[in-house]
């Protein structure tokens, strides 16, 4: 479509964009993938995140290949978190099944987005790094990350002499809406703050988690620290294709988990959808409505629940639930569809409006500024959806569904 040679063309080099490469390739189909950064993971700094295990009944590493993804990339099973209320009250969450796999990303090898890299190249698909895509055209794949931030997540990746471990904070003064965490992997850690309400206060948010976590966990040594931040479009409506005829996956198709902010799922299933939809033909916008529509709404029925609770409530179910001996059901119920759930949710999205950060003026990227953008990769056109792979269009006009 961009050249006779190449059928297929996608744009953006996340993890959304390389699996409907690798997807597309693996089935003899030529593609070509546009990334106008210089690397692949280049919003991130090495930080870690968790791939969460709880959604599904089937592990992780079984989802990821029924999608022809290899583990190839450094991972970790953990089966233990603490959990803290306001008051810092510990409740420790234990399961004999994973409740998620560290994951690292960024550009380094080991990271989940430099193995989904060289897996796609090795299936055959061009990936073009420090390329823009001259235009979106009918059937291309669109891939190019969230078009403004309602979800902050900042904090430090720093190494550390601490033994593998997992921490997690539900305090309004650390991460208001949200959650504050810290995650030890060999040697490596990350502590960050992740807010879903008063965005704008993100760099009291994290000098507060930074304080707290350091009297909390015994020899935390914080040296050699380096700043990061994360930012996602969560509350937002979905799109997945347009009148076009362009094809929108993960964060470029508004597909975010409401409740916690996880999206490593959503973009990797919705990049594998629409690749298959190209190669059996048919309706992507369809099935990815019918795939991942209840899942959100289960998530913002969540999420509209746990905002709405009595902040004195709140500890009691932390505590409940995190003691559970049978957390993984717990969880599994937590996250199961239903009619009363996708019906609240969907009256109620209009409610979820948060203060849209939008990016300041570009003399602040320097390079000891710590902003939301320099610490999460600048854009040339970050409110017209111009993220990782650089479209030279205007915002799409998808179609947007609840």
């Amino acid at each position: 479509m961009h050249g006779a040679v190449h059928s297929h063309t996608v744009i953006g080099a996340g993890p959304a964009g390389l699996v409907a490469a690798m997807t597309l390739a693996r089935q003899q189909r030529s593609v070509r993938v546009y990334e106008k950064a210089e690397s692949v993971g280049h919003r991130f700094a090495g930080d870690f995140q968790g791939l969460e295990n709880w959604s599904s009944s089937v592990d992780a590493l079984e989802r990821l290949d029924r999608m022809g993804i290899e583990p190839s990339f450094a991972h970790k099973p953990f089966h233990e978190v603490t959990f803290y209320d306001r008051a810092l009250r510990p409740a420790h969450a234990r399961s004999q099944r994973p409740l998620f796999y560290l994951v690292r990303r960024g550009s380094e090898a080991g990271s989940l987005d430099r193995a989904l890299l060289d897996q796609a190249r090795g299936a055959g698909a061009e990936v073009l790094l420090g390329r823009r895509a001259e235009h979106a055209l009918r059937g291309d794949i669109v891939a190019t990350g969230p078009r403004y931030a309602d979800g902050i997540a900042t904090g430090y990746v720093f190494p550390t002499s601490l033994e593998d471990q997992a921490h997690c904070i539900v305090s309004e003064e650390l991460a208001p809406a949200g959650y504050a965490y810290l995650l030890v992997w060999d040697g490596k850690a990350t502590l960050a703050t992740c807010s879903f309400r008063k965005t704008s206060d993100w760099k009291e948010a994290r000098r507060r988690t930074v304080e707290t976590f350091t009297r909390l966990i015994p020899n935390l040594e914080m040296g050699e620290a380096r700043p990061f931040t994360g930012y996602g479009s969560v509350f937002g409506k979905t799109g997945f294709d347009d009148e076009a005829g362009r094809l929108f996956v993960g964060e470029a198709a508004g597909l975010q988990d409401p409740e916690w902010g996880f999206g490593m799922w959503y973009a990797m299933e919705s990049g594998s959808l629409a690749a298959r939809s190209l190669i059996d033909d048919f309706d992507y916008a369809h099935e990815a409505e019918r795939s991942f529509r209840r899942r959100r709404e289960v998530a913002l029925f969540n999420r509209l629940m746990f905002e709405r609770l009595p902040d004195a409530f709140v500890p009691y179910l932390l505590h409940r639930h995190a003691s559970s001996p049978d957390l993984m059901r717990e969880l599994s119920r937590h996250w199961a569809p239903n009619i009363v759930k996708s019906t609240i949710a969907a009256a109620s999205l209009s409610r979820f409006s948060r203060r849209r950060l939008d990016h300041p003026d570009r003399a602040c990227h320097t390079a000891t500024c710590d902003c939301v953008w320099c610490t999460h990769g600048t854009t040339d056109d970050v409110s017209h959806g111009g993220c990782s792979g650089g479209v030279s269009t205007t915002e799409h006009s998808a179609r947007t569904n609840a």
